[in-house]
């Protein structure tokens, strides 16, 4: 294939998107569609390569395989080695063990599958994981595991019959990507099913254009211009436009889709001679690099900071980034891609590097992230360890409460039960050892986003449908306790302030059977002492003594970040040239957020707790703050997990005066 300068260019577009977007800049809200249009290029140079070979019969999967791992190998497992090192320097044990299980999820072509698993790309704490960015190789990977081996079974057929097959294939994934960005968008955005269809945008433009190059007519230089202009139009409104918010992948991620078709297939359009310029051509052939080394400097940048780090920050480590980049590819990308050595010997070296960069991942997962390096901090992350390996709390996809031993314990006597989203699951590294002492048994019913409610239910634009899951939780979860008569106390918590907003793009209350087009919408602080009321309404009206809990204090800082930086040296030099709000609180006391919405939710708890006379009512805050501020740390031990959850010890504190009848 006859190389085309405007490819590079495009690929500095989409990098060029990708990286504003990772540095905050606020134009650049829909900078992550810039991946889409990396499978398309992908799927066009790619495909055009193995089409041609396999109808010119020179095609050899082996050959394939050798140029896939020239292109991706050498600059990946460099960023690997990079991240081992400052990962031993900079990230405390939990931090390394679980760059380590994604390093290894790396190397098997897999971290999409794993991230899906752990968590969301939009998700609170996402850009601190430091390999985030090999999702979209995981997803690469992967499809051309299979493209090829398609092809060869289809290569027989004729070259309509192809083109139908592989059509009908990009039809279904986009059918698919349509269906889950409303059913599960983590899964639309991470998974190869939902994802195919964009690189075969790239694989179908690629055949076609193979199919007709015998044709001599050339389309009139204005309609090239036409086509090019709308091609960056519509890459254009996706990249201002786009937000968090937006349903992705489905109808949306269509336009940057088409975007670059259009502008792949004008050649000679003016976009693509634009494109072609030096500057834009030498930032796509660096802009693999600077995809793979941009994302681990900012992500661990963030790490180091507890408050994050701001956008002109961010712009100048993005520009650092590329300078490793530009070294990357000059003396790493180059040298191994122009090598000549034997197919199957080349394969083989690969093979055993692939094998050795494991190692190191073996050993710092397999150690817990070799503790030995720092005591302190291991000890400090231990109180934060049942909040985040918490089984019983149910994550988005799981409507049902988990009825089974660890959460539901077997054995009979008194037993209190807790309920509510995240903050309750928080509280239970403390409730859990004072219910024992007082000879109760704990029973845990939380899942994450869902407040304990009846007749209410959050909704999200970015999570359709979980107000439904939430809903079917809560009324198995209440029917679950009023049939149990060893159930005596209910234990009622939540972070009421996130579900009192009337932005639809944040967490908001509907009411559960009573909301749709053409209905006046209640106001949210109306729906809480409704769903709230309703809660405790049908525990007392069975006997139960309920507990209800005013929310803990937030900080506009993750604690448990800031005392890692405090208790690890080079980070915390590190940080001080870029966070120094880092060093703020020595004395493990800070302001908290004092947001509206928690002052709101603080009066709506105290106005339903009036209202059920016989409802006890306990306030963390209490125990955690006074005129000075909140504490957030005793010594070296954080009593926070992060910014809002409690640590095992926070809760403890907390809790330390309530008293079970």
């Amino acid at each position: 294939m006859k190389y085309r300068p405007d490819m590079d260019g495009l690929r500095a577009v989409a990098v060029g998107s990708v990286v504003a977007y990772h540095c905050g800049l606020r134009w650049f809200s829909g900078g992550f569609a810039g991946v889409d249009i990396f499978f398309v290029i992908s799927g066009y140079l790619i495909g055009s390569l193995v089409y041609k070979e396999i109808r010119g019969h020179s095609f050899r999967i082996a050959k394939f395989y050798e140029r896939r791992a020239k292109r991706i190998l050498p600059g990946l497992f460099a960023v690997l080695a990079a991240g081992y090192l400052a990962g031993l320097v900079l990230l405390s044990p939990s931090e390394l063990k679980d760059f380590a299980k994604f390093a290894l999820a790396t190397i098997a072509s897999v971290s999409n599958i794993a991230l899906w698993l752990k968590s969301g790309y939009f998700a609170a704490g996402s850009d601190q994981r430091p390999l985030l960015m090999t999702w979209s190789l995981g997803v690469e990977e992967q499809f051309y595991l299979i493209f090829p081996l398609l092809m060869l079974l289809i290569r027989r057929l004729s070259q309509r019959a192809q083109f139908a097959i592989i059509g009908g294939l990009a039809l279904l994934s986009l059918v698919i990507s349509i269906r889950a960005a409303t059913i599960n968008p983590d899964a639309a955005f991470y998974l190869l099913p939902t994802r195919a269809w964009e690189l075969a945008s790239g694989i179908l433009l690629a055949m076609a254009e193979a199919n007709r190059s015998h044709l001599s007519i050339k389309p009139p230089a204005v309609a090239m211009h036409a086509v090019s202009l709308s091609g960056l139009a519509l890459i254009g409104v996706a990249i201002f436009s786009f937000d968090t918010f937006t349903a992705f992948l489905g109808y949306s991620a269509m336009l940057p889709v088409a975007g670059a078709v259009l502008i792949i297939s004008a050649r000679h359009g003016i976009v693509n001679r634009i494109l072609a310029w030096r500057p834009f051509v030498f930032i796509g052939l660096v802009s693999y690099s600077w995809y793979l080394w941009h994302w681990p400097v900012l992500s661990l940048a963030r790490i180091c900071s507890d408050s994050g780090i701001s956008a002109s920050v961010a712009v100048t480590l993005a520009l650092i980034s590329f300078v490793l980049a530009v070294l990357s590819w000059r003396f790493v990308e180059q040298p191994f891609r122009n090598s000549s050595t034997p197919t199957h010997l080349l394969l083989k070296r690969y093979a055993a590097l692939a094998v050795a960069m494991t190692i190191p991942a073996i050993l710092f997962w397999a150690s817990g992230g070799l503790p030995q390096r720092n005591r302190q901090v291991q000890q400090m992350e231990s109180s934060a360890d049942p909040f985040r390996h918490d089984v019983c709390v149910m994550s988005y996809g799981v409507s049902h409460p988990m009825l089974r031993p660890p959460c539901v314990p077997s054995g009979q006597g008194r037993a209190v039960a807790l309920i509510g989203d995240s903050h309750a699951s928080a509280l239970a590294g403390g409730l859990r050892p004072l219910a024992a002492r007082q000879g109760y048994r704990l029973l845990e019913f939380t899942k994450s986003v869902c407040p304990p409610l009846q007749e209410v239910v959050p909704y999200s634009m970015r999570y359709p449908g979980r107000e439904d899951e939430c809903g079917e939780f809560n009324r198995e979860t209440i029917g679950y306790i009023l049939r149990d008569p060893s159930i005596n106390v209910v234990v009622i918590s939540g972070l009421w302030s996130a579900y009192l907003s009337d932005n639809a793009r944040q967490w908001k209350l509907l009411a559960e059977n009573n909301h749709g087009p053409g209905l006046p919408p209640e106001q949210p602080d109306a729906l809480f002492q409704r769903g709230l009321n309703a809660e405790i309404g049908q525990l007392e009206q069975e006997g139960k003594i309920v507990y209800l809990l005013q929310d803990n204090n937030s900080f506009p800082f993750d604690p448990m970040r800031h005392m890692r930086t405090r208790l690890i040296a080079p980070r915390r030099a590190l940080t001080r040239f870029f966070a120094p709000s880092t060093e703020d609180w020595p004395d493990g006391v800070a302001p908290p957020t004092g947001s509206p919405e928690e002052a709101e939710a603080r009066r709506l708890v105290a106005l339903v707790a009036r209202a059920h006379p016989e409802v006890k009512v306990i306030d963390p805050e209490e125990k955690l703050c006074s005129t000075a501020g909140c504490r957030f740390a005793l010594g070296n031990q954080t009593l926070f997990a992060d910014s809002q959850h409690l640590s095992s010890l926070g809760a403890q504190i907390a809790l330390s005066e309530m008293k079970l009848p």
